[in-house]
């Protein structure tokens, strides 16, 4: 098995003890356990509404995505010598990842689309969710968020809201005016299941990535919620989900890849967003 995926970005085997699963001194994890029973989750789009795509088919996806240079790896990397078109969105020292990985989602939808990428900040988001606690949760909640009111830019000006903050009173008609700007339009969720046994399965995950259909996944094992960006082959007959973390100096740009029976998310769901 190689170490690493396209050369650079680290890949990480779930089944093995003391992975590089593990964070940077400085930054914290944030997800929470959740029970779909008493928490339900708005569904926006029934599975039927896109065809899946089998194993059987993957490596032929997968194959032209490389060809055409078209996935959502290659779009991220489209800047400079192969470096991000944006820089991604880090957490720092709060329990926001569960916010981070919509937000980071949302840029990468709208980078896709072509539109004007804004820096989204999602310590707005879990700030008025946890009403200013530095508190973990979960995926659902803040793209839940997104769709209802969107999400706030980052910056000093009036409507934004300052890099870090968990300071509630820039929560200003202003600032809902803005958000209101950055939505996401539509979620994507495995309606096949009770909300609470399985929200993305592995076929789900995998159209979805050979779709570029960006979106949040949490990983129980993991305790962290993160971005996830393309369903990807490390070798022949392997094959892993592609993220985008949002922990400072963690993988190849944030990037690193997912393999293994813990790969498959335990909740998320993959969006679609715009931005005025």
């Amino acid at each position: 098995m190689p170490d690493f995926y396209h050369g650079n970005i680290p890949i990480i085997d779930t089944e093995q003890p003391n992975t590089n699963l593990s964070h940077p001194k400085d930054v914290m994890f944030g997800y929470r356990p959740r029970d779909y029973t008493k928490h339900p989750e708005a569904m926006f789009a029934p599975p039927s509404g896109m065809k899946l795509i089998l194993p059987v088919d993957w490596d032929a996806y997968f194959d032209e995505q490389e060809k055409q240079q078209s996935s959502l790896e290659h779009i991220y990397l489209s800047g400079p010598n192969g470096t991000p078109a944006f820089k991604f969105l880090e957490q720092a020292r709060s329990n926001y990842c569960w916010a981070y990985s919509t937000g980071n989602s949302m840029m990468i939808d709208m980078l896709k689309r072509g539109l004007k990428v804004p820096r989204l900040n999602p310590h707005a988001a879990a700030s008025i969710i946890k009403r200013g606690a530095n508190q973990g949760g979960w995926c659902g909640q803040s793209a839940e968020f997104g769709t209802a009111h969107g999400y706030a830019i980052e910056g000093k000006g009036q409507g934004q809201w300052p890099l870090h903050s968990h300071d509630l009173r820039f929560d200003t008609p202003a600032l809902r005016a803005e958000m209101a700007k950055n939505k996401i339009d539509e979620q994507w969720t495995d309606l096949t299941r009770q909300i609470y046994d399985r929200n993305l399965t592995q076929n789900q995950v995998a159209t979805s990535g050979f779709n570029n259909l960006p979106g949040p996944r949490d990983y129980n094992h993991w305790r962290h919620s993160v971005c996830g960006l393309r369903w990807v082959r490390v070798e022949r007959g392997v094959w892993g989900q592609l993220i985008l973390n949002s922990w400072l100096n963690w993988g190849r740009h944030g990037l690193g890849v997912l393999i293994g029976s813990k790969a498959i998310c335990n909740g998320g769901l993959s969006i679609r967003s715009t931005t005025i």
